[in-house]
């Protein structure tokens, strides 16, 4: 009896903190991350299908799989700041692909021949290539984004009386150039295959779960190699002068393990302590930093 008991316990202990994680998967840097739902069971994540070459909403790839990792960082040539391009990029095959609005689902104001500026509701697409800089283009500004803070309870899920998150953003906007404003991602998918849609309504809450952060050009992370799954112990290889401190945190953002490299190229950190679970290693220096997402087992 006391072992069921032990062993229901457990089970509560991990699904709270289960659901606690999935609603607290932030954006707080420019990285590569897989963007899904919040609060679904289990979530669907964005995904360009490898069918119809769409974007729709799909069940989570393991291990991680290049139609659902996103690379969300500054546009290149925003409209104003705060604008972010989210591309993805799926090598050896068709390459870049870069996520729009799909402009046959904008309204079209029958009196003008222009975009119904009233018109929020349409479809999010993916389009081969990178993102537009060129304002005489066409199709500038259908690839501009804004990465957005939603109100959120204590468990990380949406909540009109809740406060936003501190530290990071969980929700999408966009403004395609000469059609509209304020639409954001609230249309919550029912089931995997369904299209990804935004409105003018309320705003629901995205979970960017980070892989890995870029860095900038002057930290190089081409030779850095880092054990993945681990048990008792992390090792780091490949790592040169540029990298002065590694650290690792909780998914929540928590500092758990810190320690200075003093210019060794392989590192061994005993993370016997550790729970089982996620964790991401951050590898810091005087030009950038590197971070890699880690399963403890």
């Amino acid at each position: 009896m006391k072992k069921t008991t032990l062993k229901i316990t457990t089970f509560l202990l991990l699904t709270m903190f289960a659901i606690q994680v999935q609603g607290q998967a932030l954006w707080t840097e420019p990285g590569v991350y897989k963007i899904s739902t919040s609060g679904l069971t289990p979530n669907l994540y964005l995904t360009i299908s490898t069918t119809t070459g769409d974007l729709v909403w799909d069940a989570e790839i393991t291990p991680d799989d290049a139609t659902q990792l996103w690379t969300v960082t500054d546009h290149r040539m925003p409209a104003s700041a705060g604008y972010v391009e989210i591309t993805a990029d799926i090598t050896p095959g068709p390459g870049a692909f870069t996520m729009i609005v799909d402009q046959s689902t904008i309204a079209v104001d029958p009196v003008t021949g222009l975009f119904d500026q009233n018109d929020k509701d349409f479809r999010i697409s993916v389009r081969p290539g990178l993102p537009i800089s060129d304002t005489a283009d066409p199709n500038y500004g259908f690839d501009q984004f804004q990465r957005r803070k939603a109100k959120v309870g204590p468990d990380g899920l949406a909540d009109p009386n809740g406060t936003n998150p501190a530290d990071g953003n969980n929700a999408l906007f966009v403004k395609p150039e000469g059609a509209t404003g304020a639409s954001r991602y609230g249309v919550i998918p029912t089931a995997a295959g369904e299209d990804v849609l935004f409105d003018g309504g309320g705003i629901d809450v995205l979970q960017y779960h980070l892989i890995s952060a870029l860095s900038t050009a002057d930290f190089d992370t081409s030779a850095i190699f880092v054990s993945n799954p681990v048990n008792d112990e992390l090792t780091i290889k490949g790592l040169t002068p540029n990298v002065k401190d590694v650290n690792i945190y909780s998914l929540l953002g928590k500092q758990i393990m810190s320690i200075k490299v003093d210019g060794a190229s392989t590192l061994n950190m005993d993370v016997s302590t550790l729970a089982s679970g996620l964790y991401i290693v951050k590898m810091v220096g005087d030009n950038g930093s590197y971070s890699k997402k880690i399963i403890k087992e």
